[in-house]
């Protein structure tokens, strides 16, 4: 996922220009629930189950998958995380998602088998919980299976990887045993023919679980960026929806400016000063900092328009321009065969994104590299990324009367993740 900004050659400074960033990682379910013996318990009955249904899988994936299915459950069944310890609780509910939590934590073509076994009890747990099955519903999931191979590689794949939720599961077996899914072009063929929606569309699915970005209120990422003269910097960016930033940018420990908005009044701030109120055309480029996500997971108030193909490497991309509401454009690159956004073009300056990550069901680049139009590059590498953090709006807002505790509270705030990450 990318935070729109312009990455500086020569750094941060309260008239500069910005940085980009890319991925997420929330808290983990002791984090949550507390290490409490409850909670140990419950991961324990959980690890057990997945045990049962997938012997083979490593014990470090066994326990990352229980993990992901609790804290998954704490979030959206919290009624059903109560009942979790209980003798009577209804385990074959819930086996659909254990089973996509277990495929997601196995990576490597070693795993395929285990995988399209999980992807059949997967689909075999919605036939039964929803009624549908036949006589033999092992050998009818199967073969529901092999038709979405059929149809449509994407969608397999997403079954495999457990990229794709029940609820989505669920309309994809509907449509096939209705016979209404059809088989999709090669892909050859589709760069012939797909619009840029259908691109758009695409990206959505690939890179997030489901309906994942819903659950997304606020996040926070925090980055180290590396300028074209060796000077590093650490970035602290928040963000709430709709249009909410504030980004603080970090030197030797010390906090040396603060900017902020709101997409309405945006302001800056340097230790020993007041806030400055900025305008529009003086914060510039850097007001797309607010753009809470990728545009391309097909938020409102952009427009998407197919441009000819290009190629980044051996990599053949998509080239997408996107025009925002105010009528600035950008083109993105997308690969052809991941969906990754993994460049973009603007105002003569190119970004290339990598290492690719998935946070709380949505998919980041860790990597940035940017190249301005005199050629001078830049890095950002991001170090965390944490959703739903608990941000409220005053924290986007300048602080009365001047006051310097803002600098205070981030500076102790680096100290602690500086400790945290050595």
């Amino acid at each position: 996922m990318v935070l729109v900004a312009a990455l500086s050659a020569g750094g941060w400074a309260a008239d500069g220009i910005e940085p980009e960033a890319g991925q997420p990682s929330g808290p983990s379910y002791f984090e949550k629930s507390g290490a409490s013996s409850a909670a140990e318990g419950r991961l324990a009955r959980v690890t057990g189950w997945i045990r049962e249904r997938a012997p083979a899988c490593p014990p470090d994936a066994m326990v990352s998958a229980a993990q992901k299915f609790l804290e998954e459950l704490h979030e959206l069944h919290p009624d059903q995380e109560d009942r979790l310890l209980s003798e009577d609780f209804p385990a074959r509910d819930v086996e659909p998602a254990l089973c996509r939590q277990i495929a997601a934590q196995l990576k490597g073509p070693q795993w395929a088998a285990l995988r399209e076994e999980l992807a059949r009890r997967r689909v075999e747990g919605i036939l039964v919980r929803e009624g549908s099955a036949g006589t033999s519903s092992a050998a009818e999931a199967a073969g529901l299976i092999e038709k979405i191979k059929g149809a449509s590689g994407v969608q397999f794949r997403r079954l495999l990887e457990g990229r794709m939720e029940e609820d989505d599961l669920a309309r994809l077996l509907k449509k096939t045993r209705a016979g209404d899914s059809a088989r999709k072009a090669p892909v050859s063929e589709q760069a012939r023919v797909l619009t840029a929606a259908d691109i758009v569309s695409e990206f959505s699915r690939r890179n997030q679980n489901g309906a994942a970005l819903q659950r997304w209120r606020a996040y926070t990422v925090e980055a180290r960026l590396k300028t074209s003269s060796g000077q590093e910097q650490r970035l602290l960016l928040f963000r709430m929806r709709p249009d909410q930033f504030r980004l603080a940018v970090v030197e030797d420990g010390s906090t040396r400016l603060v900017v902020a908005g709101d997409g309405r009044e945006y302001w800056q701030q340097v230790p020993g000063r007041p806030p400055e109120i900025l305008t529009r055309e003086r914060i510039g480029t850097r007001r797309y900092m607010g753009e809470f996500i990728n545009p391309l997971f097909s938020e409102e108030g952009f427009a998407f328009e197919r441009l000819a193909d290009g190629a980044s490497g051996a990599q053949k991309v998509y080239r997408i321009a996107v025009r925002r509401a105010d009528g600035s454009t950008y083109v993105s690159q997308i690969d052809m065969d991941g969906f990754f956004e993994t460049g973009r073009e603007e105002g003569g300056r190119s970004t290339r994104y990598s290492d690719f990550r998935q946070i709380a069901g949505v998919t980041f680049a860790f990597r940035e590299e940017a190249t301005d139009s005199e050629g001078r590059k830049g890095t950002l590498e991001l170090i965390r990324v944490t959703p739903n953090p608990g941000l409220i709006q005053d924290f986007f807002k300048p602080e009365a009367q001047g006051g310097q505790s803002y600098f205070a509270v981030e500076q102790l705030m680096t100290r602690r993740n500086e400790t945290e990450t050595k």
